[in-house]
């Protein structure tokens, strides 16, 4: 048995934060959640605190991409010149480090071949240090189209049934389907490819053995042939036309409410790179090339309209959930939820997108998502209010996994580990 001391306790729920509360946990479970000394404690049981702490559920990123996370490289350098084995390397890496930012579940939009499976399996026998693992294994891809490299490529309904089959049979967690384009080299991110029946197979069959189906949609035609094939839940909605506009459909987002579609943004795709720029720009001894130039100005375009949308929906009351993407450095979650906050969710609303409303979306809501009595014992402690300052999302210290602390920062620092940046790995004691 653990008990776990909190200061203060944002519990996912939505509710007013409790103050000076005694978290108990048995067998990795949350047992009570209770007032401070309102229980009397068995001598021998472990007590954890961090005064002055904020309490919330582990975060949900619902879509990773971990055999990327390569820095600024290509998707076709990384393809082309790493290994399945290296990729399961820096994966397990990737795991970690979105562990050490508080990220206790996350679920891979897609990968090659079996690498997240093999980082699955690792994370579920303890081999690795790892939030809890979905994966979708190998995205289905029409022939040559985006992340065909994974090699799940199929097409007609009959194809697409038989590949989707497939991958159920392997063991995915999920079905994830590439309805347009995107950053695959050849690929055009403008023009869906997928159609509505192909789509409603795959989905068909996911829903079959009660499991969800998601899709990559970054043209806007993409999205509307998503929310016909009845898809639980779309990813980026970017609705990009081939002329290069983003324009919001009134129509296409009555719909996607009224079938109570999750949306996941990933609305800091790219933002990295934006904030370099923009610091090179700012800059009084450096100019910018006439690339970078254009590539700030759609970087910027592209931000501006998501924030519009994601704004329209939270308006228009459709679910909203954190994720990331194919980031170039794992562990760099928050910046997502700061940009949350910017498109004019509350504080809470960012957190609960980020925990209970992610754990409903990815359908383990029994489980995850709150810290309440019977759920698994995954909770952070950040240092500071993230109501007060969304920033303050940012500073988690200790992780719990499972009712075991498996980061605790203050550690990092007795044993002279400096805090991780740009992807560096010094792994913090296993307590």
């Amino acid at each position: 048995m653990e008990l776990y001391l909190a200061d203060n306790l944002i519990d996912g729920t939505g509710e007013k934060p409790k103050t000076n509360v005694e978290i108990l946990v048995d067998g990795g479970r949350i047992k009570e959640v209770v007032p401070a000394g309102s229980v009397p404690r068995p001598s021998d049981i472990e007590v954890y605190s961090l005064p002055g702490a904020t309490v919330l559920p582990g975060f949900i990123d619902v879509h990773t991409h971990l055999m990327f996370g390569a820095g600024a490289r290509s998707y076709e350098d990384v393809i082309n010149n790493d290994s399945d084995d290296l990729m399961i390397i820096r994966g397990s890496r990737n795991a970690y480090l979105h562990l050490r930012a508080g990220v206790t579940m996350l679920r891979d939009c897609g990968a090659r071949n079996k690498v997240t499976f093999a980082i699955r399996e690792a994370a579920n026998a303890g081999i690795i240090l790892s939030p809890r693992i979905h994966i979708s294994g190998r995205p289905l891809t029409i022939t040559g189209g985006h992340f065909w490299w994974c090699n799940e490529e199929a097409d007609g309904v009959e194809g697409v049934r038989a590949a989707t089959r497939k991958l159920l049979k392997e063991g995915v967690d999920f079905i994830k389907i590439m309805a347009s384009g995107g950053g695959t080299q050849g690929t055009d991110s403008t023009r869906a490819s997928y159609t509505v029946e192909e789509m409603a197979a795959a989905t068909f069959e996911a829903h079959q053995v009660g499991k969800k189906a998601t899709a990559h949609t970054l043209a806007a035609e993409s999205v509307e042939r998503a929310v016909e094939a009845g898809l639980d839940q779309i990813e980026h909605f970017n609705f990009l036309h081939p002329d290069g506009s983003r324009i919001w459909d009134q129509v296409v987002a009555d719909k996607i409410v009224q079938n109570g579609m999750v949306l996941s943004p990933t609305i800091q795709t790219g933002y990295r790179q934006i904030e370099k720029l923009q610091t090179k720009a700012a800059a009084e001894d450096e100019i910018l090339t006439e690339l970078e130039e254009k590539q700030l100005a759609a970087g910027l375009y592209k931000l501006e309209t998501k924030l519009e949308f994601i704004s329209r929906f939270k308006e228009m009351g459709a679910p909203i959930v954190a994720g990331t993407d194919a980031i170039s450095v794992f562990g760099d979650y928050a910046v997502g939820l700061e940009l949350f906050h910017r498109a004019g969710l509350s504080p809470m609303e960012v957190i609960i997108s980020a925990t209970s409303l992610a754990a409903k979306a990815i359908g383990v809501e029994d489980e995850l998502g709150t810290v309440k009595p019977g759920m698994l014992a995954d909770f952070i402690y950040l240092d500071g209010d993230p109501l007060e300052n969304v920033q303050k999302l940012n500073n988690v210290e200790t992780v719990v996994l499972n009712g075991k602390v498996v980061v605790d920062k203050r550690l990092d620092m007795a044993v002279g580990l400096p805090a991780l940046a740009d992807g560096d790995v010094k792994m913090s004691p296993i307590v």
